[in-house]
């Protein structure tokens, strides 16, 4: 299968990585010097929780080829990804697959719908990886072979689509989540990533500051962004998730499992090292939850306003 991936930092350094081991023909738009990297060394990965180290040698292009593909996946911070649309749009591939945090997830398939010449199938999908990129390398955590939550932006996927994306991704033992409901999935996410982030930013990106108070806290205005999105009328995805915050025991395990990765490495990979090096995009996602907040003026979220008071302001974080 010919697919092309726009981007490789270190969410699509592991998906090219695991596209290349499952057997495709994988070339990689990478315009600035990781892409001269790429083509003298290899895609380097440490593979922080395997203990192993891979190389991989995908194709490399500095501008979009004309080449035909099966699949094209964009991955990049979402803020960036509004500055490839009309290049999405004009790819030679009928469907296109946009990875990562997106609050304007509908907004940006109408335009790659509007701008392209032939039909395309945009799809949405976030891929649970972590870490870091050197000069010279990637180091990625990531649970197992890797996994996406992947879908349309109101639908389920068809058998066939989805039969399209298992063949992709082949035996390399990557999971895939089929999604009925992306843009609900993906403000979800937002919703509980932003109280961290803003924990994160509170503690001068260094969690192992936080204490047990912060965290339920943290849990508490995850649960008032969730009420809110139900207030706004979009779909909670996954189904059920919503429950871990009305169901004592459940957001008591939840509550201990982020308060251990705080106080670990696994905590700084996950979450502030991202909050170190995405400012940019964790402004985008705050901008655009504040602005769905707008549409519910009524919602009361005083666990969500102190934390995100207790921060420093965009400016002196950047």
């Amino acid at each position: 299968m010919k697919i092309l991936v726009y981007g490789c930092g270190v969410i699509g350094s592991l998906l090219v990585h695991t596209l290349c081991r499952a057997g495709n023909d994988v070339t990689v738009v990478s315009k600035g010097a990781w892409g001269d990297v790429l083509q003298k060394n290899g895609l380097r990965i440490h593979h922080q929780l395997q203990h192993k180290d891979t190389v991989d040698h995908p194709n490399v292009a500095k501008e979009l080829p004309d080449d035909y593909f099966d699949l094209v996946f964009s991955v990049m911070q979402g803020c960036q990804q509004r500055n490839v649309l009309l290049e999405l749009a004009e790819v030679n591939a009928s469907v296109v697959i946009l990875v990562g945090n997106n609050p304007e997830a509908a907004d940006m398939e109408g335009e790659i719908l509007a701008l392209s010449d032939t039909p395309k199938t945009v799809l949405f999908g976030f891929q649970g990886t972590a870490g870091v990129r050197s000069a010279g390398s990637v180091n990625c955590l990531h649970v197992g072979a890797g996994s996406m939550t992947i879908g349309g932006l109101h639908r389920a996927l068809t058998a066939n689509e989805q039969q399209t994306l298992l063949e992709a991704f082949g035996d390399t033992g990557y999971r895939l989540t089929f999604e009925d409901d992306m843009e609900g999935w993906l403000h979800c996410h937002a919703a509980f990533i932003l109280p961290i982030v803003y924990l994160s930013y509170h503690y001068g990106c260094d969690l192992r500051k936080a204490n047990g108070k912060d965290i339920a806290s943290m849990m508490k205005a995850a649960e008032e962004a969730y009420d809110l999105i139900a207030a706004c009328g979009i779909e909670i995805r996954p189904k059920g998730d919503a429950d871990y915050f009305r169901s004592k025991p459940k957001l008591a395990v939840l509550t201990a499992i982020m308060y251990i990765m705080s106080k670990t490495k696994l905590g700084e990979l996950a979450a502030t090292d991202h909050c170190r090096n995405a400012v940019t995009e964790m402004e985008w996602l705050d901008t655009a939850f504040e602005m769905l907040r707008q549409a519910q003026p009524e919602q009361r979220m005083p666990e969500w306003d102190k934390l995100r008071n207790a921060m420093p302001s965009w400016d002196e974080i950047h």
